[in-house]
């Protein structure tokens, strides 16, 4: 079983210093991290704050040289004046005094929520709690937690962006499939009202087409059904297989069935909520499910793992280029005056100039 160590900071005022005296504890917590344990982190703000700089999921700058002046170092300053978060980033240049938010460039930055109950609310989307259960534990509307579910899946679209790739390849099989979501009409019979879906509403030979060689590698050997908009595969580059449906399920001659991505549509549609799904909400839907299935379900730390998703997207690191100088600042002793000494070449013109007066 392995051992997760959070370091835990306490900050009390110095008052001599006017700085702060760090004390910091080390608990052990068993991963993956549960419920009792983020309870743990988030104790105090302190807590919050130092866990968050030991993961990499808020802004460190510690010793810092600040941009703004070149001479002072960041430190950590407590005023609840400042923000809600009673500690934010301050310049030791009192000439300077720069304020720089705990939450610039982060996950938590532009919103008003304290990060106690955005980790909770985060944690809880992982592991995919009813909401009523979230509203009624942290005293949020409805509004709140749907607008931070939506958070969490918009960087699933995110991480789809960077880090998708072409599939298939020379002797591997890719089946495609098209499918439609949506209600069925008057909630009677097989009939569906709702959008086709095989990444885009077109179904045209164009569209598809596009498609599927900016996601499938050439070589590949693509099975779909017998729509008709599939038909140029086999002179695209790609090996092709149909399927009749209306006769069988696998063709009887070469095998061929889309058996695998027509259990997919069904894990997907199962997966979507019964009520309130929009249609301009299916990509975000749909890029949860794939993130969750490559990333996060399975993985040794649901909630790391998908965390570890959030600073692709919203990296401090990246902002803290704006805040920070790398320049070796020297401060040099003034030195007393002195007449500045003449060059060579301004005596020898001086020189000449006086002999030519003498010659004459």
């Amino acid at each position: 079983m392995n051992i997760h160590e959070i370091s835990y900071v306490i900050v009390n005022r110095n008052v001599k210093s006017a700085g702060f005296v760090y004390k910091h504890y080390n608990v052990n917590t068993e991963m993956p991290i549960k419920l009792k344990d983020l309870f743990i982190i988030c104790e105090s703000i302190e807590k919050i704050i130092q866990w968050c700089i030991s993961i990499g999921l808020i802004l460190d700058l510690t010793g810092e040289v600040c941009k703004k002046c070149s001479h002072g170092h960041f430190g950590l300053r407590k005023d609840s004046s400042f923000s809600n978060d009673i500690f934010y980033w301050k310049c030791s240049n009192k000439k300077c005094s720069k304020k720089v938010s705990i939450r610039n460039g982060s996950w938590f930055q532009g919103h008003n929520l304290s990060l106690e109950k955005i980790l909770f609310i985060t944690y809880f989307w992982i592991y995919k709690i009813d909401q009523e259960f979230v509203k009624h534990e942290l005293s949020i509307c409805n509004q709140t937690i749907v607008d931070w579910y939506n958070y969490c899946r918009e960087v699933c679209i995110e991480i789809l962006k960077t880090d998708s790739e072409k599939i298939g390849g020379d002797s591997v099989i890719v089946e495609i499939d098209e499918s439609k979501f949506g209600k069925r009409k008057y909630h009677k019979g097989r009939q569906v009202e709702g959008q086709w879906v095989f990444g885009v509403e077109n179904r045209t030979k164009e569209t598809l087409l596009k498609l599927i060689k900016d996601n499938i590698k050439p070589g590949t050997t693509i099975i779909s059904d017998c729509w008709k908009a599939y038909d140029c595969l086999g002179s695209e580059g790609f090996e092709h297989l149909k399927v009749n449906h209306s006769v069988n399920f696998v063709d009887p001659e070469t095998g061929a069935h889309t058996n695998t991505i027509e259990s997919t549509w069904r894990a997907l549609k199962k997966s979507l909520p019964k009520y309130g799904t929009v249609k301009s909400l299916y990509d975000t839907y749909f890029s949860q499910y794939c993130v969750r299935k490559k990333y996060i379900i399975g993985s040794e730390d649901p909630f790391i793992a998908f965390i570890t998703l959030i600073k692709k997207v919203y990296n401090p690191e990246k902002q803290k280029q704006t805040l920070i100088t790398t320049e070796i600042i020297t401060i040099s002793e003034p030195q007393p005056a002195t007449k500045k000494p003449r060059v060579l070449h301004e005596i020898t013109n001086t020189l000449n100039s006086s002999l030519d007066d003498f010659q004459a």
